[in-house]
Order: structure tokens, then sequence, then C-alpha cells
């Protein structure tokens, strides 16, 4: 089997953690192959433009992709980070890989339509604050006044996005677990078990959000999409906030200072 592209030399994470799947398996080369689909997904469900003024309202989308390409780029990290660290092969991996991937391609066009739209809105907000009148710049606010979401329809949206969130991390959570259920197997030691905890508190924390995000528009209904969306923002706040303390409490237990 390959070994992954990174110092092999390196062993061991930054944070104490022995890696175990330095060399890559058929299930990860599997999962890649569908992240790389899914980006091109966000791609080719488009249109190639015909003209130049098609070419010119394409770019008006750029962010969107931006922003669809960055999340799954970091779920990308995350689930590589799980193998890298585990190296984990059985058959609850396995099911809970399968689930995880089925969910991600599920998932691809929700995120693309919501992060299409909100992009470009954005966008357009830009270049209508720097005064731009062109024919591309018209023509892309008329496509989107085309797309106004009724506040049912946002409704939908917002917990469709959200209940694909939730699960994504609900299998990244849950492979986790059965890792830690695997500690005597995986020869973990007290550290790595206290990390692994760390990973699984993490993403309750996002399953948490998520679930807010949609409590909030099924509450208030689609009308209050925009606060729905600003939830997200909270883990700007609270996953550094749990690292600090995370941090903070392994040092203390096992004398570490600076």
């Amino acid at each position: 089997m390959k070994k992954r592209l990174l110092d092999t030399s390196k062993k061991v994470s930054n944070d104490g953690f022995r890696y175990r799947g330095l060399q890559t398996t058929r299930l990860e080369n599997l999962s890649d192959a569908v992240f790389g689909f899914a980006i091109t997904l966000l791609v080719i469900s488009s249109e190639v433009p015909s003209s130049y003024l098609e070419l010119q309202v394409s770019m008006y989308g750029f962010l969107g992709f931006i922003f669809c390409t960055m999340l799954l780029l970091g779920l990308w990290n995350n689930h590589s980070n799980f193998f890298l660290h585990y190296g984990l092969e059985d058959k609850v991996t396995k099911a809970l890989n399968s689930l995880f991937l089925f969910v991600l391609l599920f998932y691809v066009y929700p995120l693309k339509y919501l992060f299409s739209y909100l992009g470009t809105a954005i966008y357009v907000s830009i270049k209508d604050a720097m005064g731009d009148n062109s024919e591309a710049f018209r023509q892309t606010v008329l496509s989107l006044s085309s797309k106004q979401l009724s506040i049912a329809e946002w409704e939908d949206l917002m917990i469709r996005f959200g209940f694909g969130l939730f699960f994504i991390y609900l299998m990244l959570m849950l492979m986790h677990i059965n890792a830690l259920k695997k500690a005597k197997q995986l020869e973990l030691d007290k550290k790595e078990e206290f990390i692994t905890k760390t990973f699984i508190y993490q993403y309750l924390i996002l399953m948490g959000v998520t679930i807010i995000s949609m409590l909030v528009v099924v509450v208030f209904d689609g009308r209050a999409a925009p606060y729905a969306g600003m939830v997200y923002l909270l883990t700007a706040v609270l996953l550094p906030l749990h690292k600090r303390l995370r941090t903070k409490k392994r040092k203390a237990l096992w004398g570490i200072t600076e």
C-alpha cells in the first residue's frame, strides 16, 4: 500500500497522539474519490458558459463555490485525521464510513444551492457598492430575483442543510466512539483516550449548533433563516473555547508546563 503524502518519519501528532494509519487503505482511497467527486459536482452541475457574457455572470457565483469547497475540505481533513490517528478498518468503521459518504453525496446539492445563492447575493452587494452597472451585473441581479424563496422554502432549505451537517458530524462522532471502545486493541494510552474524547465532545458541540439552527426556523419559520444561519457562527467561539478548556485540563492532568 502507498504511504501518505507526508513526512512518514513523523509518527506522532503535535499533541502526542501516535499515528496508526500512516499506510493508506482501500477504504480511504474510496473515501477520497467520493470527496473528489463531491467537489466536482459543485462545478459540473453548472452549464458551461457559451458566451463571454455568460462567463462574466458565472463569476458572480465564485464566492459560493469557495464556501462549499472550504466546508467539504474541512470535512475531508477531519475524516482523514481519523484514519491517520486510528487506522481502523473494522466492520463498524466501514458501515459508519459508508453512511458518512452516502450523506455527503446527498448533501452536495442543498449545500451548493444555499451557498451559491448566498455567495452570489454577497458578491452582488459588494459590486453594487462599487458602482457596478454592467450587463453581467444586471443579469445576475435578475437571476437572483427569480430565485427568491418563499418563507416555507427557506425553512425547508435550512432544515435540509442542518440535517445534512448533523448526520455527517454524527457519523464522525460514532467513528471516534467506536475507536474509543477499541482502546485496548489499538493500545491507546490515557492521553490518547483523552484526546479521542475531546474529538467526541467537539462533534457533540457541532451537532448541538446544527440543532439550534434548525430549531430557530422551526419555531420562528423561514423568516428567521438569516438568524438560523448566524447560529453557525457560534462554532467560531465554542470550538476554540472547548479546545482551550480541554488543553488546560490535559496539562493539569499530566502536569504539563509551558
